[in-house]
């Protein structure tokens, strides 16, 4: 029998019925809101996303407040709910492998609010997809797409065994192998950052093995400001390198006035 995860809230459920990567399955949604006349933008929204639920022949169920009640984990759900696939993640030569190609690696990151997080920070930065360790990620798939706000739905995951094989996949297609260090390499505001680039960045605990590391075209680090010992979370690293790489990618020759 097909694994499925019950999700909550428009943001979420809109952003799987626009995703690759699972399906929605039944959709549930309070009938009372659809019908409320204080809440006009919710329900709106609502029936527009029935409308979609409808065009792709979708299983639909009105159901009561007392519903959500019983099935429902938070309490931000706005009425409306819906069982869905199992996601399907991307093997690593399913990722974009352009010339403008920037894919993360993200080593050791457990938590899937964080994950969440992270995700929907890169996504905004534009990164084109993210490689992690092979591990299951169903019992908490509600939580990393609510936190990400849908955009863990958008954006192409792959899981693998492990960092060397995938990098020398993507080395073999000609993209510059860059690891986030704490210490080593050139800060990362002089780094040349510009894709096709895989980057690596390691749990704060463990950080990339050394090995490994003597193996990269580029180590590249975050400076502090400050005198500090300790190191960035994954997921604070991952976000201020993923928008540096905007910078240089955007707006590295553009001038405001």
């Amino acid at each position: 029998m097909t694994a499925s995860i019950l999700i909550e809230g428009k943001i979420a459920i809109n952003a799987v019925l626009n995703s690759k990567h699972r399906k929605v399955l039944t959709l549930f949604y309070d009938v009372a809101k659809l019908k409320r006349k204080r809440d006009i933008k919710q329900a709106k929204f609502l029936k527009k996303i029935l409308e979609s639920a409808n065009s792709k022949e979708i299983k639909v169920e009105a159901v009561d407040h007392k519903w959500f009640e019983k099935n429902a984990k938070g309490k931000t759900h706005g009425g409306i709910a819906a069982t869905v696939s199992e996601r399907t993640y991307q093997e690593i030569h399913e990722l974009p492998r352009s010339k403008l190609s920037v894919i993360f690696f993200l080593d050791g990151i457990e938590d899937p609010y964080n994950l969440g997080y992270t995700i929907r920070s890169l996504y905004t930065a534009g990164i084109d997809g993210i490689v992690m360790k092979q591990r299951n990620w169903l019992d908490v798939e509600p939580i990393i797409i609510k936190s990400s706000a849908g955009t863990s739905e958008l954006m192409s995951i792959a899981l693998v065994e492990d960092l060397k094989t995938t990098a020398s996949f993507f080395k073999s297609n000609n993209f510059t192998i860059v690891c986030a260090t704490k210490d080593k390499g050139k800060s990362i505001f002089d780094s040349n950052l510009k894709p096709p680039i895989f980057v690596v960045i390691g749990g704060e605990k463990r950080g990339i093995d050394h090995a490994f590391l003597e193996t990269a075209d580029l180590q590249c680090n975050i400076p502090y400001k400050r005198d500090f010992t300790g190191s960035l979370p994954l997921s604070s690293a991952a976000i201020i390198i993923g928008f540096e790489i905007l910078r240089q990618r955007d707006y590295s020759q553009k001038r405001t006035i």
